[in-house]
């Protein structure tokens, strides 16, 4: 059933409640993604989680999903929109960690999950608020390919970042870690073509280095 025109009564509700939110979704903006914090990198301003979710949603605009046999038939705009909901919880649970401080999967979920209650009350409609959530649930549980092509995206974007980092840095191979982590992960083949360039440049980056060491 199409949702009723709001009365004027309505509409200063809906304007507080949209006020709240984009207040809420803008603590992203200053919110440090942990791996960064934890490994010192990025100087006074290593990446946010806004930074990464605007990457991310770029990416899913222009990636030429069309022209690859596994990714033709995703809904693009699921994907831009399940890129810039996928993290979003982190603006009242923050960027959680699992295995840092005692946290556990289980109560990593559940911290957002309670999250993700709360900003969906913010949305001017129950149909807006439940479609938020269906989109953050699909992702979180993976169920389906849209979710997945995310998931290579949000994988992607963060070994780009942590190449941007060791090179900024001039410390090759100091963020191996993120990596290993997404060794063989990647499912989609245009993403994994843009991973192979990332190794290939991060490779021609440590021969670089090591010749400009081995020559002073």
């Amino acid at each position: 059933m199409k949702r009723h025109d709001m009365t004027a009564h309505e509409q200063p509700d809906v304007d507080e409640r949209l006020h709240e939110l984009y207040m809420l979704v803008g603590k992203l903006k200053k919110l440090a993604r942990t791996g960064w914090l934890v490994h010192r990198v990025g100087g006074s301003y290593p990446e946010s989680v806004a930074d990464h979710m605007y990457r991310m949603g770029f990416m899913a605009m222009t990636l030429p999903l069309e022209q690859h046999e596994d990714s033709c038939a995703l809904d693009r705009n699921k994907v831009i929109q399940m890129a810039l909901v996928h993290d979003v919880s982190e603006a009242l649970a923050g960027d959680l960690v699992v295995g840092r401080e005692g946290m556990t999967t289980e109560k990593k979920h559940q911290l957002e999950v309670e999250a993700i209650a709360k900003i969906k009350t913010l949305l001017p409609s129950l149909e807006q608020g439940d479609s938020f959530e269906s989109l953050w649930l699909q992702y979180e549980n993976q169920t389906c390919s849209e979710a997945a092509f995310v998931k290579d995206l949000d994988k992607y974007d963060m070994i780009l970042q942590a190449l941007e980092y060791e090179v900024a840095e001039n410390k090759p191979n100091c963020l191996q870690e993120f990596f290993d982590s997404t060794k063989d992960v990647f499912q989609f083949s245009c993403v994994k073509r843009l991973v192979a360039l990332i190794y290939d440049k991060r490779r021609s980056f440590s021969n670089s280095f090591t010749a400009t060491q081995v020559t002073n």
